[in-house]
Order: structure tokens, then sequence, then C-alpha cells
């Protein structure tokens, strides 16, 4: 099991990561947007639950961390529609029902030592119309085959220091990431990349704290990924169960 405490800090500590929340979260909106559920199961929430950008929606969240959890549980006070509990998914699953439109696992697939198993419990809670939504990072970002090229990666699926520091055992590509949502029952419906990163999270943190690099710059790498749809950092399923 992983150290929920320790990545937690880490987690906390000002970086670029802040800023890919704020990407991760917008091809989320633009998912339920598309989907239009009423009942979402947000597996790992972190400092922002998506509960707060959408309102009008059903949520449970599901957080292992201490300082997440009641920072949630902090931030759904007066919310109706919102429940949350706390644990690691795979201990608090049996407590949940397969009654949700979608289910939201965003950037923690590649996190989990077994992530076979993962998606199995993930698949007892999904009814037919359950929409899977999983975002994890890239193996072929820009910034990881920059990387490979300088000679700071073996290759595009070595670990790097990022990696390393917050406990991320798996390092998925495109393809891979949909041959185990295949192997573990789910049809995709949607896939692809979003957000080039040219350089590592803290060269891009440090230019954007010296203004080289602004937030219209980071709109632009958003959608850059129209014209190198293989090469954002981060790479995403919406899936069903196969039928």
């Amino acid at each position: 099991m992983r150290d929920i405490g320790d990545y937690s800090k880490k987690y906390m500590v000002p970086g670029f990561e802040k800023y890919k929340v704020i990407y991760r979260r917008k091809r989320l909106l633009e998912t339920i947007e598309r989907y239009k559920p009423e009942k979402v199961l947000e597996i790992g929430c972190g400092k922002e639950p998506l509960f707060l950008y959408a309102s009008d929606i059903h949520f449970t969240v599901v957080e292992p961390s201490d300082d997440f959890y009641e920072n949630a549980v902090t931030l759904a006070k007066g919310r109706e529609k919102v429940t949350c509990i706390k644990g690691f998914f795979e201990e608090k699953v049996n407590q949940l029902s397969p009654e949700f439109d979608m289910i939201i696992c965003s950037s923690l697939l590649h996190e989990v030592e077994e992530p076979e198993v993962f998606l199995s419990l993930i698949a007892k809670l999904c009814n037919p119309q359950t929409i899977v939504h999983i975002v994890v990072p890239n193996a072929n970002s820009m910034h990881r085959l920059l990387g490979m090229r300088m000679g700071m990666l073996a290759d595009l699926y070595a670990k790097s220091q990022n990696n390393e520091e917050f406990q991320q055992n798996n390092v998925f590509d495109s393809e891979s990431l949909k041959k185990i949502m295949e192997k573990s029952g789910f049809e995709i419906l949607e896939s692809g990349s979003f957000f080039v990163k040219p350089f590592s999270h803290e060269q891009m943190y440090n230019m954007m704290q010296q203004g080289i690099l602004n937030e219209a710059v980071l709109d632009g790498l958003y959608y850059l990924t129209e014209y190198m749809p293989e090469f954002g950092s981060e790479i995403y399923v919406n899936c069903k169960l196969k039928r």
C-alpha cells in the first residue's frame, strides 16, 4: 500500500502540478458536459474536489489522505449532493453500489501496484451505462522524449525522478492504456492525449515563476495536441463495460 501521508506532503509543495490539475479538470469537465452524468464517483479528489466545479451533480468522493479528506469534508459542508468516504478505494469498494453514471479515476492508475486488480474493482461498480474516465501521464510526452534524447532516461518507459518521488509504479502509453482497459473488460469510446509539456515539471514551474511562460502559453499547450495528437503529457480514455 502506498505511503499516502508522504505522498500528500510532497503533493502540497508548490510546483507545476498545480497547473496540470487545471488542465486535467478542464478535460474532465468537457467529458462531463458530453455525457451529462447525474451520479459521479471520484476516486481520489486531491486538494480540489470536482464537486466544486459541477455543483448540480451527485458526487461520491473516496479519498485516502487525511489532509485531502478533511479538506473535502470542509468544502462539502452545505452541499447535500456530496458524500465523502475516507480510505483507499480498494478497501471501500464494498460500501458502494453500481449506481454511478460516471466513475473518474484521474492521475491514479499509474500509481497503484496492481492496476488490473484496481480496474476489476472499478468494473464491479459499473452498470451498462457507466462511463469510466481514466487519466494517466503519457510515456510519449514531449518532455520524456527530450529527456531520453538528452540521455536522462534510458528509454521512454524508465521511471523518472518524479515517478519515484510520487510512488508511481507504472508508465503507460496510449496503446498500453487501451490494452489494459480492454483486458479488464472495457470498451474504449474515446481516447487521446492533451497538454504538450516540452520540459520537466521543475523546468516548467521555474519558467512560470520567472514570467517566461504564462497562462496564455499553457492554454496553447493544452490545445497543441490537435496538431501533435500522440505527444501530450497526459493520456485519457472514456470507456464502458463491454456488452
